[in-house]
């Protein structure tokens, strides 16, 4: 289910981290999209994507985030 350009950006702009590291020492927060693209994006980038380019972001770092897990 696609999700709306506001949708994507406030829930980028809202996450949180959680404490605690894999095995590997690399935070939990990564296995959430949102964190991923919050980190890897200025919000001010992401403002300026379409919707579409949105949700390509965010199906790929949701397919990350379940393929590293």
């Amino acid at each position: 289910m696609e999700k709306t350009k506001v949708e994507i950006i406030e829930q980028v702009k809202n996450v949180k981290e959680i404490k605690g590291s894999n095995s590997m020492g690399v935070s939990e927060s990564y296995y959430n999209p949102f964190y991923m693209l919050s980190k890897c994006f200025e919000y001010e980038e992401l403002e300026k994507l379409t919707t579409e380019e949105l949700n390509n972001l965010y199906k790929l770092a949701d397919f990350a985030s379940d393929i590293f897990y």
